[in-house]
């Protein structure tokens, strides 16, 4: 009994041992290459032509075009590594809000997360996305918290080139939220009395909604929720079937596509001329990406380790506005722990009335220093919530000597050139 005993506590301890040695290696990064997969079965798989199998050979596929893109575009070793995450990063993102979807028991899906900014999404803000499917009705409740900005882009019918046409919009002034700020959308077939209603019989595939936050210390998040109308809680539903996963993958392979190539499809000319701002509003990028009421200054960045862009414009006198400083690949690497933005409730005027940001590889002396996370190019957007007639004056943009910063921001505050 003694020696079986002990027989026992040797074999746990090594194969304790065995386990804890493993994770080490796994959490340390280990170099040893993984072992060879197990070689394919002799005789085809009875499932190799279901569409949920063809459709996932579709989003590996686009795995490797983008790393292909990632190859041909980056311009640094830095760009290139930091590519092959973005990658995957954007990945995640198109798995949560449209692999994972299931338009008969939808949610909202974030597209963000702690570490993951991707797709030129505003640091200052939070985005949600459900896919839909016009053979249910549905309803949201919610609530619009405090932010500064609360919008629902409701998308109809896919169109050729694989974008979707705007079937209906609201903001935080549009919603008709009651006393407590509670509001109700109702997307249905037929009219059924419900504030807000939006016909689908037509057809609907999804929403985005955008949450625009000045400052994340004092504003409450709006809250909001998504049921099929009449849906019994806890009520069986249908497994998925092989078309539906089918067409959730291929949603996500599209979404990985588009969103990860932003930087070749959307403003690629803006490249040429670094450190100029461009206009832009939602008939330039989309109705189904960017809202009615969103415009935009637009373009990108080139500077040295040993200089600065000293960025200048009037005051916006819009409701909301942000600069958002991108990498090549449109993400906002470490956007919690980097000052890559500034909102309006955080930037400072300066005493001329001008509003004027730094933009560094550092901290630059001035309230409104940005930094670029060590990046030589990439992208900046100034974004704003305005009417869409708002005139905003353009912002113009110095490339100068990082050390000379302090002697540039007085000659214009004084009215210097």
């Amino acid at each position: 009994m003694g020696d079986a005993r002990m027989s026992f506590m040797w074999s746990a301890g090594v194969l304790r041992s065995g386990i804890i040695g493993g994770l080490v290696l796994a959490f340390a990064g280990c170099t040893t290459s993984p072992p060879p997969p197990p070689a394919p079965a002799a005789s085809p798989s009875p499932y190799a032509e279901l569409a949920s199998v063809k459709a996932f050979g579709r989003v590996q596929a686009t795995l490797e075009e983008m790393k292909q893109v990632v190859l041909q575009d980056a311009e640094t070793e830095r760009e290139a590594s930091e590519g092959m995450r973005a990658i995957l990063r954007t990945l995640a993102m198109s798995i949560d809000t449209a692999g994972d979807q299931n338009p008969k028991a939808p949610h909202f899906a974030r597209m963000d997360t702690k570490i993951r900014k991707v797709g030129g999404d505003n640091p200052d803000a939070e985005y949600d996305n459900v896919h839909l499917d016009n053979r249910w009705d549905y309803v949201i409740r919610g609530n619009l918290g405090t932010v500064r900005h609360l919008s629902f882009t409701i998308s109809g019918a896919i169109q050729p080139d694989g974008r979707r046409a705007r079937l209906a919009y609201f903001n935080e002034r549009t919603l008709g939220a009651d006393e407590r700020g509670d509001f109700e959308i109702h997307l249905t077939k037929a009219d059924d009395g419900g504030p807000n209603w939006v016909d689908t019989s037509n057809g609907v595939t999804s929403i985005l909604v955008r949450q625009y936050i000045g400052d994340r210390e004092a504003e409450a998040l709006a809250t909001y929720d998504i049921e099929v109308v009449g849906r019994v809680p806890y009520e069986d539903l249908p497994p998925s079937t092989d078309r539906e996963i089918a067409k959730a993958l291929m949603e996500a392979s599209y979404s990985l596509g588009f969103m990860f190539t932003m930087h070749r499809t959307i403003g690629p000319e803006l490249w040429d001329t670094p450190n100029t701002f461009s206009r832009f509003n939602s008939d330039s990028f989309g109705e189904d990406i960017s809202s009615a009421d969103n415009l935009y200054m637009f373009g990108t960045y080139q500077i040295e380790e040993d200089e600065a862009l000293v960025i200048e414009t009037d005051p916006l006198d819009v409701r909301y506005w942000n600069l958002a400083i991108e990498s090549r690949w449109h993400e906002t690497v470490d956007y919690l722990t980097r000052r890559t933005h500034l909102s309006l409730d955080h930037a400072v005027v300066d005493a001329d009335g001008k509003l004027r940001f730094v933009v560094a590889h550092g901290q630059t002396p001035h309230p409104n220093w940005i930094e670029t996370g060590g990046h030589r190019e990439g992208w900046m957007t100034f974004r704003w919530v305005g009417e869409r007639d708002s005139e905003v004056s353009m912002p113009t943009v110095l490339r100068v000597k990082r050390e000379d910063v302090p002697k540039v921001l007085a000659g214009r505050r004084t009215g210097g050139s």
